[in-house]
């Protein structure tokens, strides 16, 4: 549930494969899988990269491992992904630390020289640098599911673990309406259980797991925990 379509953005990219692009929204709404599908599209490797790839507590370290980074992309002609962009692009006005400042102007600089593919992902939008926000060719929000999205990728998990249909479609709409903040992520975090119920599951089954997943999210309201058939 992005602010422009991801095919959009796909499609100009497909056209002109350099530039970059800043994906942002709460956890699990598809940001990292949207820089993957777009190094699919591309026919190139995606290197992702996040902040506990490249921080360290040497001096001058953390910038050093930036620029190998950038350098690494370039090699091997891949869409360079950094996901937690939000902890190298501070606004620079609330730095506290000298190193603070120089970890975002390198970033900065390495991305100015940066002729390939530059993929941001963040869930702290408000707390990047507005110098860094302009550099991006593309700013997309992501959202939580909208209610009808939220009903085909539920149809499609039960689809694929054989989940038994004990829930009325208009009831299940309904309720899947009912649980604000829900997410692909919440979805995929339910493989693992759904497998194990591969053939002896229901539809009740994956709809009371989604909520408990909506019921620890901060204002993650689901419109009471209980289901019936």
């Amino acid at each position: 549930n992005t602010t422009l379509g991801v095919e959009t953005v796909a499609h100009a990219l497909a056209h002109d494969p350099h530039g970059r692009v800043c994906l942002y929204g709460p956890p699990g709404t598809g940001k990292t899988a949207l820089a993957a599908h777009l190094a699919r599209q591309l026919g190139r490797p995606l290197l992702l990269r996040r902040a506990s790839d490249l921080l360290s507590a040497w001096v001058g370290e953390t910038e050093a491992r930036i620029s190998a980074m950038f350098r690494q992309a370039e090699r091997e002609e891949a869409v360079l992904c950094l996901d937690e962009a939000d902890s190298f692009l501070r606004d620079r006005r609330q730095a506290r630390s000298s190193w603070e400042v120089t970890q975002v102007n390198e970033l900065l600089t390495q991305l100015e020289d940066f002729r390939g593919l530059f993929v941001a992902s963040t869930n702290l939008i408000d707390q990047l640098d507005a110098a860094a926000l302009r550099r991006f060719d593309f700013k997309l929000r992501f959202d939580w599911l909208r209610p009808v999205q939220a009903m085909q990728l539920f149809l499609h998990y039960a689809e694929v673990f054989a989940l038994s249909p004990d829930v009325a479609p208009d009831s299940l709409l309904s309720r899947l309406a009912a649980m604000s903040r829900l997410a692909p992520g919440d979805f995929a975090a339910q493989r693992r259980r759904l497998a194990a119920l591969r053939g002896n599951g229901r539809h009740s089954d994956l709809l009371g797991a989604l909520a408990q997943e909506v019921a620890l999210k901060p204002g993650g309201n689901v419109g009471g925990m209980g289901f019936t058939a």
